[in-house]
């Protein structure tokens, strides 16, 4: 079966949003390549990432923690090959980097900020109530606005791990699966 999005199956409007975003972004791989298939989606998409990185009252570390969480419940390598490199960046030591790729959500390695972010993300993705201790405390630091950015960005994650799954979106060129070996290219693409 031919990649969705590989050159030529889109049509003169996609090609010219593609190359629009490969403009604006410098490079596009499954995600957003395969995206551009529909244009109101990726738009869309493009306002959620935009809105995380640059009006998130959680700050990168702890966001990021909660990201690499929910990468390692839903095994998405994608997800987590695009957040591992963020993190580090944001200042998460490789310890904890490590403890949330091996599912240790409670290691001594995180800090308390990053384990509670953690907390309230899986509660999320779990789709149980977050405690109300940890309501509190999440709310003290962040504000109710940082609770419901960590209990949203668990469903956006769960929505990306979804769609790359369902369509086979093959890990960037850059990426490596930190559970096993590469599928290989799927459907998705750029």
């Amino acid at each position: 079966m031919a990649e969705l999005g590989a050159h030529g199956i889109r049509n003169a409007e996609q090609e010219a949003h593609y190359a629009q975003l490969q403009e604006q972004r410098g490079r596009l791989d499954g995600l957003y390549g395969t995206l551009t298939l529909h244009r109101g989606l990726a738009e869309m998409m493009l306002e959620i990432g935009r809105f995380y990185r640059t009006a998130a009252t959680v700050p990168d570390r702890y966001r990021e923690a909660a990201t690499l969480a929910v990468a390692n419940e839903t095994r998405c390598a994608y997800v987590w090959s695009k957040h591992e490199p963020t993190a580090r960046t944001a200042g998460m030591p490789q310890a904890a980097i490590e403890a949330l790729r091996a599912g240790r959500y409670d290691d001594v390695a995180l800090a308390d900020e990053e384990r509670d972010a953690v907390a309230v993300a899986l509660a999320a993705l779990a789709l149980r109530s977050v405690p109300a201790e940890l309501q509190e405390r999440v709310i003290e630091r962040w504000g109710v606005e940082g609770l419901l950015e960590l209990s949203v960005l668990a469903g956006v994650y769960r929505m990306i791990a979804g769609y790359l799954a369902s369509i086979d979106v093959p890990l960037p060129p850059d990426g490596a699966d930190p559970w096993g070996p590469d599928p290989g290219p799927g459907l998705g693409g750029a």
